[in-house]
């Protein structure tokens, strides 16, 4: 039966997936707006493109297609279009940055103190406004700056960050440890199947009634989201920083005395600090510390490949590939069904043959390396068909990444950690992204592909350091199984033992004394073993009735 917590998430996913479809659009208006107005560099107007009809879009194409029959490749307007377009959205990311890491940053620090309603209608009414400034400059005519600005508004407001960082943990919380990595990615194969409907959609919507229509839509969708708020369930949230110790938890072991020492700090500043000092060796032990920073540095360089296709956008709209919405709705649309599929049945796969987490996101860089490839060689459409081959499996390192910290971590130490991840992604997709289309922009006229030649070199770094985690946790498996192997002997051995002595002091009339003796000796000497305490006393009952 499904619970509330559950229902919540599928419906704020749901509204706010198909929210983020409908705001994708905004980098083909960009595009197509520079395209149409060519050379007119001084103009800061924007149109209302309710808008370019079907018959621009045929006239760009065939532009576009008549510049990939010639020798130059790409027409001035269009270099000239797509320099502007990576430019316009690099210098946004940049003013939504630094806000945004900032909000997430003190959420992550105050997660446990703040209302999650309140905060997550902050940032969808932040992400609502933002869309209705959008509406303005298109209709309004309003100067280029006002994009900064709507970029600056919703960084304060947290946007797609703080949403995510409440979501994982509410699905960290209603899942078990074992189902976690199913789950996520199962949920992440669902609503990318939904994400790929919609986009599917949208690319034929565009061309019948152009973009400001399904900017009005994202607005009602993240209005839906704020609606859905309200069913947030409270018992998701715990009122109290400190976690909740069990009563009948030992006062004198050493997890709680370790967890007081590691929690009380000597001032506030070094609260600021607290998440990254999870990692810490004085924390976990040695090997346990390694593996979490190994896989914080690869979820950082896989989010740095994954932003060098970032401006794949530009890349699809000129020479050789001259795409219309249409044709971006189509491949999006089936890209995405593949993941869904795919992606889950290769998860299946992967566990049946035995393989772990870390090998699984091993082999997901070697995806993503041959996907880069495929794309920065390709000449013709079904190039880039064959590419999806392998796109599936290339996101398995963002898939599992907080399943495999949860694994890691205790309870009281989740929030931080994924407040950092968060971080972490938030500042790289801000600055990877910006800065790949920064460098698109000055490369396109030499080389349009060496920003998918950078991400494949990008992914090599996380695929090494899986295998090396991989290699680190087999190890400590092994090390375990010996270590358990040789308990069991141990245990065995006593147990034998005590048999023995039983055996003959049974024998012997008025040999009680002795057998209490010997059996309290044993049970000061092996208190951890419970199993030969009780067999020995239950003998010496019935020794004591048989002396009787």
């Amino acid at each position: 039966m499904i619970d509330n917590n559950t229902c919540f998430v599928m419906s704020m996913m749901f509204f706010h997936t198909l929210y983020s479809c409908c705001l994708a659009i905004l980098g083909q208006y960009i595009y197509r707006y520079f395209l149409a107005n060519y050379p007119n560099d001084d103009s800061h107007a924007w149109i209302n493109i309710t808008s370019l009809e079907s018959h621009i879009y045929e006239s760009n194409q065939g532009t576009c297609m008549q510049n990939t029959s010639t020798e130059n490749t790409t027409s001035a307007a269009e270099v000239w279009a797509q320099q502007r377009s990576a430019d316009l959205i690099f210098q946004s990311t940049l003013w939504r940055a630094f806000p945004v890491i900032i909000v997430t940053y003190l959420f992550g620090l105050y997660a446990s103190r703040l209302n999650r309603r309140l905060v997550l209608f902050l940032s969808l009414f932040g992400g609502a406004l933002h869309v209705v400034i959008y509406q303005a400059i298109i209709y309004r005519n309003l100067p280029e700056y006002w994009w900064y600005i709507s970029s600056f508004i919703v960084g304060i407001a947290g946007g797609t960050n703080v949403v995510g960082i409440i979501l994982n943990l509410i699905i960290t919380e209603i899942t078990e440890d074992n189902e976690r990595s199913s789950r996520f990615v199962g949920i992440g194969a669902i609503f990318t199947a939904i994400s790929a409907a919609a986009t599917f959609g949208i690319g034929y919507y565009i061309q019948w009634r152009g973009y400001t229509d399904i900017l009005w839509m994202a607005i009602g969708f993240e209005v839906l989201c704020i609606f859905t708020i309200l069913f947030l369930p409270k018992s998701t949230h715990s009122t109290s920083s400190p976690p909740i110790v069990d009563e009948t938890t030992s006062l004198l072991t050493s997890s709680s005395v370790d967890f007081n020492i590691k929690t009380i700090s000597p001032n506030k500043c070094s609260q600021y600090f607290d998440m990254c000092m999870i990692f810490s060796f004085r924390r976990h032990p040695p090997k346990k510390a390694i593996s979490l920073m190994i896989i914080i540095v690869s979820y950082i360089f896989h989010a740095l490949a994954s932003s060098s296709l970032a401006p794949m956008l530009w890349y699809l709209l000129g020479p050789p590939f001259c795409w219309t919405s249409k044709d971006l709705g189509y491949f999006s649309a089936i890209s995405q069904i593949v993941i869904a599929v795919f992606s889950v049945l290769g998860m299946k796969i992967l566990n049946v043959l035995g393989a772990n987490d870390p090998l699984i996101c091993a082999f997901g860089h070697v995806s993503f390396f041959v996907y880069a490839l495929i794309i920065a060689l390709s000449k013709n459409t079904w190039h880039l068909c064959l590419s999806l081959l392998v796109l599936p499996f290339s996101i398995y390192q963002s898939s599992l990444t907080i399943s495999m910290l949860s694994k890691l971590l205790e309870v009281h130490e989740r929030h931080n950690v994924f407040t950092l991840l968060t971080e972490i992604n938030t500042i790289i997709v801000c600055f990877g992204s910006s800065f790949f289309n920064w460098l698109y922009a000055r490369t396109v006229t030499y080389e349009k592909n060496f920003t998918l030649l950078v991400g494949c070199g990008l992914c090599v770094v996380p695929f090494i350091l899986n295998i090396y985690l991989y290699i680190i946790n087999r190890r400590t498996d092994s090390e375990e199984r010996l270590s358990v192997a040789e308990h069991v002997n141990v245990n065995s051995l006593t147990l034998s033992l005590s048999n023995n002595v039983l055996t003959q002091d049974a024998d012997l009339p008025g040999s009680f004394l002795s057998s209490v003796s010997l059996n309290n000796s044993h049970c000061l000497s092996h208190n951890q073993n419970e199993i030969t305490t009780r067999a020995n006393s239950n003998s010496s009952i019935n020794e004591r009735h048989a002396f009787a």
